[in-house]
């Protein structure tokens, strides 16, 4: 078991702001929707309790503010931490009891978390909802968490952070400094924040959102960021005139967990400046901004620059400089994204539909949680109830998702894909005949830009161990493979071939296979047999 060290900044400031502030919930979470029988309240007691070896289960702050330590609860008591809501008989009354327990609070003594079992409303269908508070567990840290009780297979290792150059600091708090500027969008004297929260969903493809944003050089979270900045846009012009035509103040969480920190409980993350390209009145135009925004906290230097900076800060001056950002005349919309890409389950029960739901800090206007997982992205909306208009958003977000470009210009190519010759098979979800060539050049430029390898070693004839691929690369190889191009080769597959050609030959084929086999149902239906709400209405 890791037991954690001091905790950092963010864990102390966000544990400050609940003690200041106990009307403020810093609840997050997940919702998992499974098929199948529900368990009985106890089996899924003693599941739980087979893994409490979790320190994320186990641990928690206690002390004043600041000054507060990890403590350790060897066997918190399940009987008040795991527990049921039986529902009646009827889809509709599944998302009211969601909505009611996300408010619920947590428990108040011992480790900060609760799972609650929700069935009843539907035959062969039930819930599973964990809760966590955000001082002993971020958006990573939750991902592990689930993992550990619903996984199919180990949690992927986090990327290694190579060294920081000056400009990488320098950068770093250039960020941090512009984050906390004031901006002057939310605090309109007629109308206030007032801290009542609404909370809504929008259910969307993957493939819509990956698609369009890959061509361009982005990912799936550009691809959310970018719809986001559209459904914004809308919102702004019919109901805030104050944001209207600019780009909107925002933040994204940035991962900074190493691999030997995957148990660690709290929060190893931290945030950098967003802007959201909302005057921008195209979609591709929204795609490209944020792409080029993105491309600073995707750098492995900055994000190492930014763990040292998050390592060496006195808790004090980041509380400050929390607490300047929660001004009314600074804040900024936060906004953050997840990737789930192994399947879960409960027993033999699979999870077919998940929705983050997360909270919302101190005069800010909305935070919005986006959590990719089978096919389906689902987004959560946390807005303040006195701006009028917001509670639209993920109708918005649906409307703006139909205005992403579904046939990318055929000269666009995204910059880590030059030209090669090899294996061509269509993208995933391919329209207009988009295309990805899998080569020698394609896999080497993962294992160089995404798993930061030394490039000299990887030559075509070397053993993996020879190019220096490890584990850890095995597995941010998998995952790039299954982002860029929807092809899913486990890592133990990955690891089996003899040589760094054997290993093209294997990704080609795979890609060559899955581009040629019809899709599935659930494709089709880009996801929408999951989702527990009729209407259109999930982290951190």
């Amino acid at each position: 078991m890791i037991v954690p060290p001091r905790p950092t900044p963010m864990d102390l400031t966000m544990h400050d702001m609940a003690q200041v502030h106990p009307s403020i919930s810093q609840t997050i979470g997940v919702i998992l929707h499974l098929e199948g029988t529900a368990p009985t309240i106890g089996e899924l007691r003693r599941h739980v309790a087979s893994h409490l070896r979790q320190p994320r289960l186990t641990h928690y702050l206690h002390g004043p503010g600041l000054k507060a330590r990890w403590h350790h609860d060897p066997a918190p008591d399940l009987n008040h931490r795991v527990r049921e809501q039986h529902l009646p008989p009827g889809d509709q009354h599944l998302e009211p009891a969601l909505t009611g327990l996300i408010a619920h609070p947590l428990p108040d003594t011992g480790p900060l978390w609760d799972i609650w079992l929700l069935a009843g409303y539907a035959p062969g269908r039930y819930v599973i909802c964990l809760r966590a508070h955000h001082s002993t567990q971020d958006g990573m840290g939750l991902i592990g968490t689930l993992t550990t009780l619903f996984g199919t297979a180990p949690a992927p290792a986090a990327d290694p952070l190579p060294r920081a150059g000056v400009s990488a600091y320098l950068g770093t708090a250039r960020g941090m400094l512009s984050a906390c500027a004031a901006n002057n969008v939310w605090n309109d004297p007629a109308r206030p924040l007032t801290g009542d929260r609404d909370i809504g969903w929008a259910h969307v493809p993957t493939q819509r959102l990956r698609t369009a944003a890959t061509v361009r050089g982005g990912d799936t979270n550009d691809g959310f960021l970018a719809t986001l900045s559209g459904a914004l846009r809308t919102w702004s012009s019919q109901y805030w005139p104050r944001g209207a035509g600019r780009p909107l103040p925002a933040i994204t969480m940035v991962n900074l967990r190493r691999a030997e920190e995957h148990d660690r409980p709290g929060n190893l993350c931290t945030f950098a400046p967003m802007p959201l390209p909302c005057h921008e009145p195209t979609a591709e135009g929204r795609l490209d901004h944020v792409v080029a925004a993105t491309l600073t906290a995707k750098d492995p230097a900055r994000r190492r620059a930014m763990r040292s900076v998050m390592d060496l800060v006195p808790a004090l001056a980041f509380q400050a400089l929390a607490t300047r950002m929660t001004t009314p005349d600074r804040v900024a919309i936060t906004t953050s994204y997840l990737a789930i890409h192994r399947p879960l389950r409960y027993k033999r029960d699979p999870v077919i539909h998940i929705q983050p739901f997360n909270w919302l800090p101190r005069h800010q206007p909305a935070s919005i949680v986006g959590c990719s997982y089978a096919g389906t992205t689902s987004v959560c909306f946390v807005t303040d109830a006195a701006l009028p208009g917001l509670r639209e958003l993920p109708s918005l977000f649906h409307d703006a998702v139909e205005e992403l470009p579904q046939r990318p210009d055929p000269q666009m190519r995204p910059p880590t894909q030059p030209p090669h010759t090899g294996v061509t098979f269509p993208a995933p979800a391919a329209v207009g005949g988009a295309t990805a060539v899998v080569d020698f050049a394609f896999i080497k430029d993962i294992l160089v830009n995404q798993a930061a390898l030394p490039a000299a070693p990887i030559n075509q004839q070397a053993t993996q161990a020879q190019a220096g691929i490890d584990s850890m690369a095995v597995t941010v190889l998998s995952m790039t493979l299954e982002d860029r191009l929807g092809v899913l080769i486990t890592e133990h597959d990955l690891a089996k071939a003899p040589s760094v050609a054997a290993l093209v030959e294997l990704v080609a084929q795979r890609a060559a296979q899955h581009s040629d086999s019809p899709p599935s149902a659930r494709e089709r239906a880009g996801g929408e047999r999951c989702h527990p709400q009729s209407d259109r209405t999930p982290e951190t």
